[in-house]
């Protein structure tokens, strides 16, 4: 049979069939005269006009997307402060703001699918299989919903509960973040998990460990380095207690850190002595905030010694630390050590009213001029720095200065000028500069928070090597620390950098304003000498 007679055929089963076309009836025996080219015309366009009707119906084919995201429940609101605010700009406030959050700059990514709460593939859902042992019921940590456990003050969950789940998404949301900072986040600590010893510590030259991660590296600390690692992976959420794809390798980190600290609470294993107290400054950072995070009790005991050592550590002269216990301070290990203070005093462990008040000391001395507007490295020596300024001002606003503060707001607007029109590379500077910006929540955050946001983003590495996620110190450029610090420091402050926008809670808020340093007590105030003319 020829090809032209098998659509005849099909007509002659079902009988005599007339089609209309254009007003006049057309039967099957009239079909027998076209052509066979005429009639696969005619085949051809039936077929295609069944496929269309097809399509129609079932509705568009959506293209594939990387990134996925559902609605969050309707009653499900921004966060609001935890206290009553003091409305001085701060974004927890009920103040009336025309600016909306922001959730980046320039045209939508047509790959993405933004709703009222982004959900990633592989940013908010665990791994398929949860690491390490189910959460203890009698450990009740506090962001499980679970009340603490007695003895704890009431608030201590309140610092840490920006880290994780819906509170992490809305922070990155309102206070400056993107779906892409998120992921440089993500990808940044899946780089230093990779990167963890088999004993769980950590070591700064990451071609230790890593013949495929060049990095410079010349201090070597492991505490210092198991410290870095752990701190964006606390501040992203990570805690040992709950199930999670980095929950094993949080587990090990602190344990190498509790195993390895002495009986006076030093934490410090061996290597570079100018890096003993930035060393156990950074670690205990991981314990109190470790500990704050967990509620995990067995976390409670090292914390505490460690920031004991902190306190005994602190030269009685200045009120500062340097690198060796009691020695006369420098603001860059200053910094560290406040800052572990500040994350003790957040897991609600205790800090002497002394031991801060020797902090006031020593940026007193430390200020380069009367109004103390700009901080040298040491009091007495050099000139003030920007880098200096902004870590000293850091800890201005940690023991109390407020937001209103006019020396405040002078040193922070030097640095933000700075920060713009220096071309140097210098994450540690970024790093602390970011916090005290962030805290100010002025015009000169609006104006620095996308350009830093947006250079880490940028120059992170993206390969299908095992570099991948990192920050190399020494591309696009050479960063001012990259051949002390390395590829761990390098990536872990560029994470912290791009955690600021929940690892805590902000700063200005009522219960917060005096800060960490108590009032003056008059008693004790009027047991002091009187000061000689």
């Amino acid at each position: 049979m020829r090809l032209r007679e098998l659509p005849l055929r099909i007509l002659d089963r079902v009988g005599r069939v007339s089609m209309a076309w254009n007003g006049r009836e057309i039967d099957v025996e009239t079909l027998r005269s076209v052509p066979s080219w005429g009639v696969s015309v005619l085949l051809h366009a039936f077929v295609l006009l069944v496929l269309a009707f097809l399509i129609q119906t079932s509705g568009p084919i959506e293209p594939e997307r990387s990134f996925a995201s559902e609605i969050a429940p309707g009653e499900i609101a921004d966060l609001t402060s935890l206290v009553e605010a003091d409305r001085a700009g701060d974004p927890f406030t009920d103040v009336d703001d025309p600016n909306p959050p922001s959730m980046g700059f320039g045209p939508d990514d047509p790959l993405m699918k933004l709703t009222n709460q982004p959900e990633l593939p592989g940013l908010v859902a665990f791994a398929p299989e949860a690491e390490g042992p189910a959460p203890s019921r009698d450990l009740a940590p506090s962001l499980m919903g679970v009340a603490p456990l007695p003895g704890l003050a009431a608030n201590i969950q309140a610092p840490f509960s920006g880290r994780s789940g819906l509170g992490r998404a809305e922070l990155v949301r309102r206070e400056g973040g993107t779906v892409q900072s998120e992921k440089s986040v993500e990808d940044g600590l899946a780089w230093i998990v990779r990167h963890q010893k088999a004993d769980g510590s950590w070591v700064l030259d990451a071609s230790e460990v890593c013949q495929s991660c060049p990095s410079q590296g010349a201090i070597l600390s492991p505490t210092g380095a198991t410290g870095l690692a752990l701190l964006p992976l606390l501040g992203a959420g990570y805690s040992h207690t709950v199930k999670s794809r980095h929950q094993a390798a949080v587990r090990r980190g602190l344990e190498w850190l509790c195993a390895n600290q002495q009986e006076n609470g030093d934490l410090h294993v061996g290597g570079t002595g100018i890096g003993w107290l930035y060393s156990h400054a950074i670690a205990s950072m991981a314990l109190c905030e470790a500990y704050g995070l967990s509620r995990d009790p067995t976390l409670r005991e090292p914390a505490a010694r460690a920031v004991a050592f902190i306190v005994e550590a602190q030269d009685p002269q200045t009120g500062g630390w340097r690198y060796r216990p009691g020695q006369a301070g420098d603001t860059s290990v200053f910094g560290w050590n406040i800052f572990a203070l500040r994350s003790a005093d957040l897991a609600g462990l205790p800090i002497p009213r002394q031991t801060l008040r020797g902090c006031t000391e020593y940026l007193n001395l430390a200020a380069a001029d009367g109004k103390k507007v700009l901080y040298a490295y040491q009091p007495g020596r050099g000139e003030a720095s920007p880098v200096m300024t902004a870590e000293a001002l850091v800890g201005r606003q940690i023991l109390g200065w407020s937001r209103d503060h006019p020396s405040l707001i002078k040193g922070a607007g030097r640095v933000a000028a700075h920060l713009e029109k220096s071309e140097d590379r210098n994450i540690y500077y970024w790093y602390y500069a970011t916090q005290l910006l962030h805290n100010m929540r002025n015009k000169d955050w609006e104006r620095w928070n996308p350009h830093v946001r947006e250079a880490l983003i940028r120059t992170q590495v993206r390969d299908d090597g095992c570099p991948n996620g990192s920050w190399d110190p020494a591309s696009p450029s050479q960063d001012r620390w990259g051949n002390t610090g390395g590829r761990l420091f390098q990536t872990s402050l560029s994470i912290l950098t791009l955690e600021v926008y929940y690892r805590y809670l902000p700063l200005y808020r009522t219960g917060d304003e005096e800060g960490m340093e108590p009032p003056p007590n008059p008693q004790e105030e009027s047991k002091k000498p009187a000061k000689k003319a």
